[in-house]
């Protein structure tokens, strides 16, 4: 029997997908030119979402994703987010950083969980949800590297696979160093994590930095 996808749902699924990579917005005519439709189909798109709070037009005309999408999103990963909270906690107040559960979503990695750490006006703050490739950014780095090795990989997963860490200065955010270290199920059967840890701070990492992130991460593995 030949799976089929439902078309409709396909492409509203789609336009949901090229919102969340377009946070300034999307007008019609652009999200129509995304996915190779008409742009009447595109109005309809976005008229369907905006009624389920899953989209909202701004005042120029610009679709960008709704805050319905706010309590659906609060589920996802729930059982896996939660268990790794308490040792998220424990890995910033050892660090004195702000640390977060990084997820991969496509060829982008997703913030999913966020613990700040940090002193005063040195602390680093990261936005839930966000989003960045996969190529940039010492977690997205980190996830590549949990992956099986390929002969495309960038240097920088080779050597992250090597040492089991990620280091990235600045990719992000000027001035900001992250350590990431990916989280891979400790049962060999569970489905891959395709997740990692990662601490992010301004200018310098504490010592040890490394190597609790890889605990961390391990630790997290451990209860997926």
């Amino acid at each position: 029997m030949v799976a089929t996808t439902l078309q409709t749902l396909d492409r509203g699924l789609t336009a949901l997908a090229a919102l969340a990579e377009a946070p300034e917005g999307l007008r019609p005519a652009e999200l129509a030119e995304r996915l190779s439709l008409h742009k009447a189909i595109a109005y309809r798109l976005i008229a369907t979402l905006e009624s389920h709070g899953m989209a909202r037009r701004l005042p120029d005309g610009r679709a960008v994703l709704g805050a319905g999408l706010i309590p659906l999103a609060a589920k996802v990963e729930k059982h896996r987010l939660s268990a790794a909270a308490p040792h998220l906690a424990a890995l910033s107040e050892a660090t004195r950083t702000t640390s977060c559960v990084v997820l991969a979503d496509g060829p982008n990695a997703v913030v999913a969980l966020v613990q700040e750490g940090g002193d005063g006006f040195l602390r680093v703050s990261y936005r839930l949800g966000l989003r960045h490739p996969l190529t940039r950014g010492a977690s997205g780095l980190a996830i590549l590297s949990g992956r099986p090795a390929s002969p495309d990989d960038p240097p920088a997963v080779s050597l992250a696979r090597e040492q089991g860490y990620s280091l990235t200065r600045g990719e992000l955010q000027q001035g900001a160093v992250g350590i990431a270290a990916p989280i891979i199920a400790a049962d060999p059967s569970s489905p891959p994590a395709d997740a990692a840890v990662s601490i992010v701070a301004l200018q310098e990492l504490p010592d040890g930095a490394a190597e609790q992130v890889m605990a961390c991460a391990a630790a997290i593995g451990a209860v997926w």
